[in-house]
């Protein structure tokens, strides 16, 4: 029987707009190619990836566009791509995706005339924090005085709090399906293969041959100038942390696609899963250790609904408790490749900034002494040598998102961070109580179970350390976040009066 033919309304005046598009940027193509003949292979690339670009935003899922930037940081952050611009911090690979991110929601909202929404408390509560810590900054100065960290107020800033949260907005306007949720786990899991595969490689070259490390690439993971603990699999970061935020992200992606799926995927996804835990272990990161615990309980006590959940809790704190005992000899040293609970560097560290933040809080409750400024106000502090702060002069950055917010924006910057949290996991408890419990797609109760499992991951290694110079981890975080909030947008009562645009995967 022939399929009838659907009607969309108001794709014969896409059509046009494609073509009068493309027709333009070629025409200016040749034109500069013309006019200068050694710039015809970079406008012919142009013309190219214009043509992608404005196809994507007609026919194709512009949701994507935020996890190619995301997942850019642990791919293309080739340290040798860069443009550096006098004045202004340098152009990455990450960094110019990011703006053709936002040319491709651009032309989205321009081609659907999709309307821009502004009507959640969340959106207004991150603008609030968004001014603040940038009037903040404007006032305490953009750049520290201290060398090493002198990038502190302008790169977390602009890479982990405008960036991410901008993606959010984006995210949340552009979101009109729950196809988008499927289709972005996905890409996680395909990422997940290549950051497994380069941590087993980085641990055998560690633990057995360096041989391994000729199948890493790109290659500059290889070099021990190129960021810090390369004692560690670190993956393709700097630092070891968001290897393993991403790791424990991951597994439990894996465990909700595993229930989604079917077929051959679905067997690769509980190959990949059997495969992390041990990566995450390679690591070295503590946090990760803690953070995969009490994601591992949220889990089982909320994405079963069935009465076993406790009895499946009660045994996952018996096989922790028999693994940890069979292991604790390993465990219980300072090398951080079997464990390093014994090292107690960090958790000194960790006392001595508790001190200095407490003593910066007393001088400063308000507004704080500026946001990145933390380190130069460690500096110009006076030290007692009997206390703990004067016995450890190594001044470090914060190691705690709360603690780094009341230390350099006061009690205000910590307050609106902390609104902008609880109105976030408010609108997880709205959608988990819209969903009907016995909702079996990839929008289901399972769904915000696994949103609880990523904002705990998140929160775990923001107590451990400032997640605000990790782009990846806090953009990892945030449009992961979007998506649950755009889907509490669609389960909304709509007026009857408005017209309901039709969603760009069905054009």
């Amino acid at each position: 029987m022939k399929k009838p033919h659907t009607h969309h309304p108001g794709r014969e005046k896409f059509e046009p707009v494609l073509l009068a598009a493309v027709l333009f940027v070629a025409a200016l193509a040749v034109g500069v190619g013309l006019a200068c003949p050694s710039l015809l292979p970079i406008s012919l690339l142009a013309l190219l990836g214009s043509t992608v670009m404005f196809y994507w935003a007609l026919r194709w899922d512009v949701t994507l566009w935020a996890w190619l930037w995301v997942l850019s940081y642990g791919l293309l952050d080739w340290p040798g791509w860069k443009l550096e611009l006098a004045g202004f911090f340098n152009m990455t690979v990450p960094r110019f995706i990011f703006l053709g991110a936002i040319l491709g929601y651009c032309l989205y909202f321009l081609l659907h005339r999709r309307v821009i929404r502004f009507d959640k408390p969340i959106l207004w509560a991150m603008l609030a924090l968004l001014v603040y810590v940038g009037i903040n900054v404007h006032i305490t100065g953009w750049v520290s005085s201290v060398k090493g960290v002198e990038t502190a107020p302008y790169f977390r800033y602009i890479g982990s709090l405008v960036l991410p949260f901008a993606m959010f907005f984006l995210l949340y306007n552009v979101g009109s399906s729950e196809k988008q949720i499927g289709r972005a786990l996905i890409l996680l899991t395909i990422y997940g293969w290549y950051a497994i595969y380069i941590g087993y490689m980085q641990w055998v070259a560690l633990r057995y041959t360096v041989a391994a490390r000729a199948l890493i690439w790109p290659g500059y993971i290889n070099d021990p100038e190129y960021g810090m603990m390369f004692d560690r699999a670190r993956g393709a970061f700097t630092i070891a942390s968001p290897q393993a935020v991403f790791l424990t992200m991951l597994f439990f992606v894996d465990l909700f696609l595993i229930r989604k799926l079917r077929g051959m995927y679905r067997a690769a996804l509980v190959l990949q899963a059997i495969l992390i835990p041990a990566a995450i272990f390679f690591t070295g990161i503590r946090s990760a250790f803690v953070a995969f615990i009490a994601c591992a309980f949220v889990w089982v006590l909320l994405a079963n609904r069935h009465r076993l959940a406790w009895a499946k809790a009660a045994m996952l704190v018996l096989v922790l408790t028999v693994a940890t005992s069979a292991m604790w000899d390993r465990l219980a040293t300072t090398d951080r490749a079997t464990g390093g609970v014994a090292a107690r560097g960090p958790i000194v560290a960790r006392q001595v900034l508790l001190a200095r933040t407490w003593e910066i809080f007393k001088e400063a409750p308000i507004a704080g002494v500026g946001f990145g400024h933390f380190v130069d106000k460690v500096y110009a502090m006076e030290r007692d040598p009997a206390s703990l702060t004067g016995m450890y002069t190594d001044v470090l950055v914060e190691h705690n998102l709360l603690l780094n917010m009341l230390a350099e924006t006061g009690a205000i910057g910590l307050l609106l961070t902390v609104l902008v949290l609880v109105l976030l996991f408010r609108q997880s408890l709205q959608l988990y109580r819209k969903l009907p419990p016995g909702a079996s797609g990839i929008l289901c109760r399972e769904f915000v179970v696994l949103f609880w499992v990523v904002m705990a991951n998140y929160l775990t290694d923001a107590m451990f350390r400032d997640p605000l110079w990790d782009v990846f981890s806090t953009g990892l975080f945030w449009c992961f976040s979007a998506y649950m909030v755009f889907c509490n947008r669609l389960l909304e009562p709509q007026s009857l009066d408005m017209p309901i645009a039709e969603p760009a995967w069905t054009r």
